[in-house]
């Protein structure tokens, strides 16, 4: 009487089993999906030519300003690039530019066009921000030792392209 009084119990318990068990397999965890690789960025030929050039020419501190946009040029006193190159030229011999990607900034010239640079040197690296006015020239370039998230905003990608 034990055994058959006790079956239907164990046949519901069965069935309950089979069911909770795909229930208990969906709940382990799922690995980490593989977040999706962000492009390298491509850099203009062009570009990082201008740009080796002018880290060179701020460590010898002799620059042509005639590279330079207008409202640029009367902030390009000699002291000013004095004391630039007081701080580029310890850096020693440039071994490497490397293309970091295209920023953007509140008050950029119309049709300008921002570029960050890592210079990788014999006695250090330094980080270069350019940018480009419509026309080519020059219309702001500065130095960094290091890069920030304060320092850096990067353009939505339909917006990033070259002059």
């Amino acid at each position: 009487m034990f055994a058959t009084k006790h079956r239907p119990v164990r046949a519901l318990a069965l069935a309950a089993l089979a069911l909770a068990l795909p229930a208990i397999a969906q709940a382990r965890p799922h690995p980490t999906p593989t977040p999706i690789p962000t492009p390298t960025p491509v850099a203009d030929p062009a570009v990082t030519k201008v740009a080796r050039q002018q880290f060179l020419a701020w460590q010898i501190g002799t620059i042509d300003r005639s590279l330079y946009a207008a409202q640029l040029v009367p902030k390009l006193t000699d002291a000013k690039i004095k004391d630039v190159s007081a701080h580029v030229a310890p850096l020693g011999a440039l071994q490497h530019v490397v293309y970091l990607g295209p920023f953007v900034g509140q008050g950029f010239p119309p049709g300008a066009h921002g570029y960050i640079y890592k210079m990788i040197c014999t006695n250090g690296t330094l980080y270069q921000w350019m940018i480009l006015d419509a026309s080519g020239k020059i219309a702001t370039i500065f130095f960094r030792d290091t890069m920030t998230v304060e320092t850096l905003t990067r353009p939505a990608p339909a917006a990033t392209r070259s002059p």
